[in-house]
């Protein structure tokens, strides 16, 4: 692994806080497309009395940094420029927060940084993330990897079994089975006993089957609502709403069953009388940072009970291609940007 050093201008446990020395950072100043993100440098951030400061080893691309990149969602969530994005995380503490009790220097982690008003996020040498929101890294799953998993596995479970309260012989439609959620969402489907519908282009077919989706429907190839119905005349259980336009949210509701239930992970439901009449709850589905999920899941992925992932590794300088190549929607797994 990489020597435990103490960041520069951060003070070892004996010492004064000291000036923050500057750390590597992408940031933004304004909002706009990939070309808004520079390399640069930051000052380091203090972690507030309930955080630790993470030296991170890895991060990930979520559609949703690019999203809040191009200036999305402001009504919910605020930015303080320039904004380092970035939610995932895995590293090693090097500091702690005046309350924090339970954590200590060098400890291993991974989380999800997400916090309402976004400025220090994850795509840097160093990241503040709540306690409430890491678990302990486990050796057996590499930094990579486990930079893969806060977002979309939280997102998943919250999504599957919270929500959806998916049981054993019910059946899931997961739209985009390829891409990060929907990587983390088959297997953990699966696990819980249902019966995996999903959509993927014809060269990710091999990837989802993998995964272990049950039935799995090349979108370019058939009209995947008649291929569904199909199969389900009177629907799903649940559907995992990924997609954003196109139709996608109405067909979601004519694709449940009377009294299912749909996870919207990107927009809020369409206005459709259907959803009352047929009785389907139907919500926007806001991933939750949550540790002790977080940990639960993570000894799931240990245990070999869900399947990790697959992730591309790539330096955390080519996070401007990174957000491209997620914008063009067509990622195997995720997109894991190496930080130190």
């Amino acid at each position: 692994g990489v020597p435990l050093l103490p960041p520069r201008g951060v003070t070892s446990p004996r010492g004064q806080r000291s000036t923050s020395a500057p750390m590597k950072a992408i940031f933004y100043e304004q909002h706009g497309t990939a070309d808004v993100l520079q390399v640069g440098e930051r000052p380091i951030p203090e972690p507030q009395d309930h955080e630790v400061l993470v030296e991170v080893v890895a991060t990930s691309v979520n559609p949703i940094d690019r999203r809040l990149r191009s200036g999305e969602l402001q009504e919910y969530i605020t930015r303080t420029f320039p904004v380092v994005p970035g939610w995932d995380l895995s590293g090693r503490i090097v500091k702690v927060g005046a309350k924090v009790t339970d954590w200590k220097i060098g400890d291993e982690v991974l989380g999800l940084a997400f916090t309402w008003s976004i400025q220090h996020g994850s795509y840097a040498e160093y990241c503040p993330i709540d306690t409430a929101s890491i678990t302990h890294k486990p050796a057996s799953i590499s930094f990579d990897q486990a930079a893969a998993l806060p977002l979309v596995s939280l997102t998943a479970w919250q999504a599957l079994s919270e929500f959806g309260q998916l049981k054993a012989g019910q059946s899931v439609f997961i739209q985009a089975g390829a891409g990060g959620v929907g990587s983390v969402a088959i297997p953990m489907a699966k696990h819980l006993g249902a019966r995996v519908y999903t959509t993927t282009s014809a060269m990710n077919h091999d990837y989802v089957k993998s995964l272990g989706a049950d039935v799995i429907i090349d979108y370019n190839a058939e009209d995947y609502e008649s291929a569904l119905r199909q199969q389900e005349p009177n629907g799903v259980d649940l559907v995992l709403e990924a997609l954003l336009g196109n139709g996608t949210a109405e067909a979601a509701i004519r694709l449940t069953k009377d009294g299912g239930r749909v996870a919207y992970m990107n927009n809020e439901p369409p206005e459709m009388d259907d959803i009352e009449l047929r009785d389907i709850r139907a919500e926007f589905l806001h991933h939750r940072p949550d540790g002790a999920m977080l940990r639960e899941l993570v000894g799931l992925y240990e245990s070999g009970k869900i399947s990790l992932p697959r992730v591309q590794v790539r330096p955390i300088e080519e996070a401007m291609d990174a957000h491209l190549e997620s914008e063009k929607g067509h990622t195997q797994g995720k997109i894991v940007l190496r930080v130190s």
